[in-house]
């Protein structure tokens, strides 16, 4: 199978059979790829999993499937994502926006608000807006909302319980493989305000509302589509990924942070919102709005223990039942 392996700014296509170890994959990379880097961890699929470079496991045990594309972890830019432990993304993005003030023209970015990440939509006529969406565990869910409605809570829309009860009433769809747990189980848990949403919970509502949503990850660089195919809808949304948090996009005749007069769903002019937003996306990678989800710490606040990364927060959540985290600095 064929997997596309990046590294830093560079890229490499390489034929892998699925029965390799995780481990064997550093020894068919070239040197030039890895910049004199040895790499410690593969970043891929939708939300981004981490698998450690030494790990053991085969490459199809470890979910990694054909085309997919990994990114690479060096003992470089683990550090360098490591000391930035930014759980609250959304609102440690003003600061590193503002970091470079006057964009290049090659960005062509905006800055009459250097605290509002934007692009300026020439053929729409208004501003393209990174909205950022509480940290509260339901980023996810908030971000739809606001997308489709304009505000983050809206009681008669309980996106949590309507991906519930789809999984429940579709258990051929998705069964114990596909949740990665019995489906009463996941049900349980995916109803809790603690839960966080990911790539299943996009699917599911997208079919519901019927609206497309294109979700950009900004580790990843690319953008993954979730819609009916049978039925392809004409209204659409964008989502953005950092690796721990979900804003959403807008568009507004006004660069202001009010959010008066926003708009974050349409049905036109898609191929130069969404062109608008990959620009977005381009300019957030430069300036570090990801998190380095294996290597960040977080603190339980209820009982302080420190744990490292996404894995060692959700067995401490497993296992304690303890969902509230909060950042190490």
């Amino acid at each position: 199978m064929k997997l596309k392996i990046k590294a830093g700014q560079n890229s490499a296509v390489l034929t892998a059979d699925p029965t390799w170890k995780v481990r064997d994959l550093s020894s068919h990379l070239s040197g030039t790829l890895l910049d004199g880097q040895s790499i410690t961890a593969y970043r891929y699929g939708f939300p981004s999993k981490s698998v450690a470079a030494t790990s053991d496991i085969s490459l199809q045990d470890a979910g990694i499937k054909a085309n997919e594309q990994l990114v690479a972890e060096t003992s470089s830019t683990g550090q360098s994502l490591a000391n930035s432990t930014a759980l609250n993304v959304a609102s440690s993005i003003t600061s590193t926006l503002s970091e470079s003030r006057g964009p290049t023209s090659e960005d062509k970015i905006t800055t009459a608000n250097d605290k509002i990440a934007n692009v300026y939509i020439e053929n729409v006529g208004e501003y393209l807006i990174l909205r950022n969406v509480p940290d509260d565990n339901s980023c996810l869910f908030n971000a739809i909302l606001y997308a489709l409605t304009g505000s983050f809570k809206w009681p008669e829309l309980n996106l949590r319980h309507i991906v519930a009860e789809t999984i429940q009433g579709n258990p051929a769809t998705y069964d114990e493989v596909v949740l990665g747990r019995p489906i009463d189980k996941y049900c349980e848990w995916i109803e809790k305000s603690e839960s966080w949403g990911g790539a299943i919970e996009l699917g599911i509502l997208s079919d519901f509302l019927g609206v497309r949503i294109n979700c950009f990850d900004v580790e990843l660089g690319s953008m993954m589509v979730f819609q009916n195919e049978k039925d392809v809808p004409a209204k659409f949304i964008v989502l953005v990924y950092s690796g721990i948090h979900y804003d959403c996009f807008v568009t507004n005749r006004q660069l202001t942070e009010t959010k008066t007069n926003d708009k974050g769903n349409w049905t036109t002019h898609e191929l130069e919102i969404v062109g608008s937003c990959d620009e977005l996306v381009s300019l957030l990678q430069k300036r570090n709005y990801t998190t380095n989800t294996t290597t960040f710490r977080v603190r339980c606040l209820q009982c302080y223990e420190v744990l490292i990364g996404e894995m060692g927060a959700s067995k401490h959540a497993e296992s304690t039942g303890h969902y509230r985290f909060g950042e190490v600095n």
